[in-house]
């Protein structure tokens, strides 16, 4: 700032201000000392102005040209003073930005694609086999809990023809054909009260079938890992080698309801006695192979225990019936999955 001060004084003064009249066309080159000191660097506000000085002085003569030039000084000594302030207020932003002006330019490294974080990776699970359920050689109802009751047997038997089409059942080997019928080859009726609740759905289309296709899985794994370590040894294509690796989606092998319903126990007398009964199979028949079966009874129970707690009772034995096939279906050997 001082700097600035000793050209306004001597501006002032009489020795410089003097000369300035005697002889006026000095004043552009004084102007240029100036302005030069003010902006060593030629900004071009200053720049502009010392051509709008010239110009005057051309056009207008010596003393507008001086009026001119005394403007042009002032204009200058504010932006000189403006860009020093305003480095001396932030020299941290000038030094950083001389820095980054000088620094050398690096080329950008190519952007890698950034790995699967663990809970992408959880967003993707392992193939699953599905175990599926067929109908067989029921006829539609199956999938429902019935309840055959006496008058089932004594009133309707033609009517209650039962829902196995191939009048065979998965109860101990009972067939209709060899003693001419049998009461769990009838096929009752649903309950209402359990018309919209999942606990009358037969087992074999929800938690069994979930059951057995956790085993599905496991099995068809391997049969998937065994095939693509031969396709890798064998000569066979990229593409023939992807396919091999692939777990299969549903397992050949299909789940087939048997019995799902309450029987009542006795044929005659009073009592309200009931058995819930319960079967699978698992695959088809084959030459001399019958499919894997299970097959699952409660003890006799009266109906008002089977309805009490909002059916507790058939909530217990349905878990029974579950596990208890699982357990069985589970022990097929793998060739027959």
């Amino acid at each position: 700032m001082a700097q600035y001060e000793v050209v306004r004084l001597e501006g002032a003064e009489h020795k410089l201000h003097d000369r300035l009249q005697l002889r006026p066309r000095d004043h552009e080159r004084v102007l240029d000392a100036v302005l030069w000191t003010l902006a060593p660097g030629g900004s071009e506000t200053i720049r502009a102005g010392r051509n709008f000085i010239h110009m005057i002085s051309k056009k207008q003569g010596a003393r507008a040209a001086w009026r001119a030039c005394g403007i042009a000084l002032a204009v200058a000594a504010i932006s000189a003073h403006a860009e020093s302030d305003a480095a001396a207020a932030d020299p941290q932003r000038s030094q950083a930005t001389e820095a980054v002006a000088d620094a050398p330019i690096v080329p950008a490294a190519p952007m890698e694609p950034a790995a699967p974080t663990p809970a992408a990776a959880a967003a993707s699970p392992a193939p699953q086999t599905r175990v599926r359920f067929a109908r067989g050689n029921y006829k539609p109802g199956i999938e429902q809990l019935r309840v055959v009751r006496r008058e089932n047997t004594m009133n309707n038997v033609a009517g209650q023809v039962a829902l196995n089409i191939a009048l065979s059942v998965i109860t101990g080997g009972v067939s209709v054909g060899a003693q001419g019928f049998s009461k769990d080859d009838l096929g009752g009726a649903t309950l209402e009260a359990l018309k919209d609740d999942p606990l009358g759905v037969n087992p074999a289309i929800g938690e069994l079938s979930d059951a057995l296709s956790k085993v599905a899985t496991g099995i068809y794994r391997k049969r998937a890992e065994a095939a693509y370590a031969t396709a890798l040894t064998d000569g066979s294509a990229p593409e023939e080698i992807e396919e091999a690796r692939k777990v299969q989606a549903v397992a050949d092998t299909p789940l087939l309801p048997g019995a799902w319903h309450l029987v009542y126990e006795n044929l005659t007398g009073s009592d309200e006695l009931f058995r819930l009964k319960f079967g699978a199979e698992l695959g088809r028949a084959g030459f001399m192979r019958p499919p894997a079966s299970c097959f699952y009874q409660s003890e006799p129970v009266a109906w008002s225990e089977w309805q009490a707690d909002n059916w507790q009772r058939l909530r217990e034995e349905r878990a029974k019936a579950v596990t208890r096939c699982t357990e069985t279906l589970s022990a097929t050997p793998e060739k027959f999955w």
